[in-house]
C-alpha cells in the first residue's frame, strides 16, 4: 500500500497536486477530446454511441479507486473476473454473473499517474485477473472516469490507457473522453462525468450530455450517474466545498428538470454512484408512494480503507429533504478499531516518523553550535548539570539570539498549525491545532534534555546521538498518531490522514448492477479480507498470479430500482 505520510510521496503527491490546480483551467484535456473525436465510419465508438439498449438483460460491474496496493487491487480485479460469484439472500444462492460492462468510477492509479505506475498498478492486477483470450466475441467492455490523482498530469496517461481502443487483459476499452453516456436495456442511460479536480464541467462535455438526452433519449428514461465524487456527503462535512451545487446544477438542467429549457422532456434520477471515499456508504431517501433517491459510495477497489464512524447519519444540507444513511462498510464497531491503530503510528508510518527524528538530531545540533560559540564546555554535560526549567529558560534565549534556531522553530510550529483540518468549520479547532504543534516542538527541547541526562554514563556521543533519532522517531511519530487519534475521535476531523496513516488494504468493496424488464437492481460485494498470499508465474507476454480468491459477501440487502 502506499504510505502517504513517507516525506518523498508528500512532496511529489503536493508537488503534481500544485501544478494540476495551478495549469490545470488553462490546459484543461477536456476540451482537445472533444475537439478530436471526430466520427470513424462503420465504427460504434466515437460520436455514435456503443449501443447495449437491445439485449433483455445487461450485467454491469461498477469499481473505484483501484491501483494502490497489490493485494487489495487483485483480490477484487480477480473476484470481479469470476464467472460468476455466489452471494446469500435471505438463505437463498443467488448467481451474479461477470458484468458485460465494467465502469471504473475515478483514481484508477495512486500516488500519481506516471506510465509506469498505471502498469504496474492497474494494467497488471487486471491483464493478470482476467488475461486476454484471442478472437473472443463476447469480450467485457471497459470504461473509465478519472478522479483526481488521474488529472496530476492533466490525463496523459489515462487517455493512452483508456481511450485508444485497446485492451485490458480480456476487457476491451471503446470511449475516446474521459466521460461516456451508455444506453442501456429498458430505458436506462449510465451517464458518467468527468468533474476535473473538482471544477466545473466544461462547456463541450455539457454539449455532449446536451446532445444525447435531446437526439437519443426518450421522456421518462432512467439515468445512473456517475462521478469521481461524493460531493452529497462533501457538502455535510465541508460547508465551504461547493461540488454538490455544481452537481444538483447538471441532474437539474439536464436529467430531471429541464431548467434551461434547452431539452424539452425531462428524465429520472435512477441514482447516483461514486467512489473518492474508500469505503462503502448507502444513503437514500423514501417518500410516500415508495419512490426512491439512492446516493451510493463504493470506493472500495484497492486504495486505503477510509473510515466510516465520521459519515454523517442525516444528509441535511443538501436539497432533497430525509436523506439518511443506510448501510456503511466497514460498520461502526470495525471503524473504531481500526482507528485504535493510529496509537501504532511511528511504527506504520516508520519514514515520516524517522523524518521526525531527524529533525530531533537537527535541533540538538543547532543548540550544541550555538552553545559551544558562547560556553568553553560540552553542551551534554551542560545538560546534564541543570534542571528541566533552567533548561527551557537557556533554550528560550538561545531562540531568541538565534535567527536561524528562531526561524527553524517558527516554521516548524507554522507546520504543524498548518496540518491542523480546519475544513469542517467547528469551532475552536485552531486553538486544538496550536495546542498541537506546541507539544511536538516543546517535545523536541524536552526528549534532547531527557536523552542527555539517562546517557550520561555513557561516553560515546554516538550512543547519545542514536538514542536521541530513536526516542525523537518514536515520540514524535507517536504524538502524531496520538493527535490524529483523538482528532478525529473527539472532532471527527482529519478524516483522511486519520485513514491514510493506516494504510489499511482490506474491507474493500464493489457493485454488481442488474439490469432486466423487472428494473436495476444493485449488489454490493463486500471483501472483509484481502488474500495477501499470491504466488507469481511469468512468461514472455503475460503475467499470472494464483492464490485464494478472498471471501465475498453481500454488505446489504439487494438495492431494488423498479422500471
Amino acid at each position: 500500500m502506499v504510505n502517504w505520510f513517507e516525506p518523498a510521496i508528500l512532496f511529489q503527491t503536493g508537488i503534481k497536486a500544485l501544478i494540476s490546480s495551478l495549469f490545470g483551467n488553462y490546459a484543461d484535456r477536456r476540451e482537445m477530446e472533444a475537439a478530436l473525436d471526430m466520427p470513424l465510419p462503420g465504427s460504434i465508438i466515437s460520436n455514435t454511441l456503443a449501443e447495449y439498449s437491445d439485449l433483455d438483460e445487461i450485467w454491469v460491474d461498477f469499481i473505484s479507486d483501484t491501483g494502490d496496493g497489490f493485494n487489495s487491487t487483485y483480490s477484487v480485479a480477480s473476484t470481479v473476473a469470476q464467472p460468476y460469484l455466489t452471494v446469500e439472500d435471505d438463505g437463498a444462492a443467488i448467481k451474479l454473473p461477470r458484468g458485460r460492462i465494467l465502469i471504473l468510477g475515478g483514481d484508477q492509479i495512486y500516488p500519481t499517474p506516471t506510465g509506469e505506475i498505471y502498469d504496474t498498478k492497474f494494467r497488471i492486477p487486471f491483464e493478470s485477473a482476467l488475461p486476454k483470450i484471442e478472437n473472443d466475441e463476447n469480450n467485457p467492455h471497459m470504461y473509465a472516469i478519472p478522479g483526481n490523482h488521474d488529472w496530476y498530469d492533466g490525463l496523459g496517461s489515462f487517455m493512452k490507457v483508456f481511450c485508444q481502443q485497446r485492451r485490458i487483459g480480456n476487457w476491451k476499452t471503446f470511449q475516446t473522453r474521459s466521460y461516456f453516456a451508455l444506453s442501456l436495456p429498458h430505458n436506462f442511460w449510465f451517464w458518467a462525468t468527468d468533474v476535473q479536480l473538482n471544477e466545473d464541467i466544461d462547456k463541450p462535455q455539457l454539449d455532449y450530455f446536451l446532445k444525447v438526452a435531446k437526439t437519443q433519449m426518450q421522456p421518462g428514461d432512467k439515468v445512473i450517474l456517475c462521478t469521481a465524487e461524493p460531493a452529497w456527503v462533501y457538502r455535510q462535512l465541508y460547508p465551504e466545498n461547493t461540488s454538490y451545487d455544481r452537481l444538483r446544477f447538471f441532474i437539474e438542467t439536464y436529467i430531471t428538470d429541464d431548467r434551461a429549457g434547452l431539452i424539452g422532456k425531462k428524465f429520472t434520477l435512477a441514482t447516483a454512484l461514486t467512489g473518492d471515499l474508500h469505503h462503502y456508504s448507502h444513503y437514500c431517501f423514501k417518500d410516500e408512494s415508495g419512490q426512491s433517491n439512492h446516493y451510493i459510495g463504493a470506493g472500495g477497489g484497492g486504495a486505503f480503507t477510509h473510515l466510516t464512524h465520521n459519515l454523517p447519519k442525516k444528509l441535511t444540507k443538501i436539497k432533497e429533504p430525509g436523506i439518511t444513511l443506510e448501510t456503511i462498510f466497514p460498520d461502526k464497531k470495525d471503524s473504531y478499531r481500526l482507528l485504535l491503530g493510529n496509537l501504532l503510528f511511528p511504527f506504520i508510518n516508520y519514514y515520516f516518523s524517522a523524518l521526525l527524528g531527524s529533525i530531533y538530531l537537527l535541533f540538538y545540533w543547532l543548540l550544541q553550535s550555538r552553545f559551544v560559540l558562547s560556553q568553553d564546555e560540552s553542551y551534554r554535560m551542560h545538560l546534564n548539570e541543570i534542571a528541566f526549567n533552567k533548561f527551557l529558560s537557556d533554550t528560550s534565549n538561545l531562540i531568541l539570539y538565534t535567527p536561524v534556531l528562531g526561524l527553524l522553530s517558527a516554521l516548524l510550529l507554522f507546520g504543524f498549525y498548518k496540518f491542523t483540518d480546519l475544513k469542517t468549520g467547528k469551532t475552536l479547532v485552531w486553538i486544538w491545532g496550536i495546542l498541537h504543534a506546541l507539544v511536538q516542538v516543546t517535545s523536541i527541547f524536552a526528549i534532547i534534555w531527557l536523552t542527555a541526562r539517562l546517557t550520561a554514563d555513557f561516553g560515546s556521543s554516538a550512543i547519545f546521538l542514536s538514542s536521541l533519532f530513536f526516542a525523537g522517531s518514536i515520540i514524535g511519530g507517536f504524538l502524531m498518531g496520538f493527535y490524529l487519534f483523538l482528532s478525529n475521535l473527539l472532532w471527527a476531523i482529519h478524516i483522511d490522514e486519520s485513514s491514510s496513516a493506516l494504510a489499511s488494504a482490506h474491507y474493500k468493496n464493489f457493485l454488481r448492477l442488474h439490469i432486466s424488464p423487472k428494473g436495476l437492481t444493485i449488489y454490493p460485494i463486500g471483501i472483509r479480507k484481502v488474500t495477501t498470499q499470491w504466488k507469481q508465474t511469468e512468461s514472455e507476454k503475460d503475467i499470472v498470479f494464483s492464490g485464494r480468491l478472498p471471501e465475498y459477501h453481500l454488505i446489504e440487502k439487494p438495492i431494488h430500482i423498479k422500471n
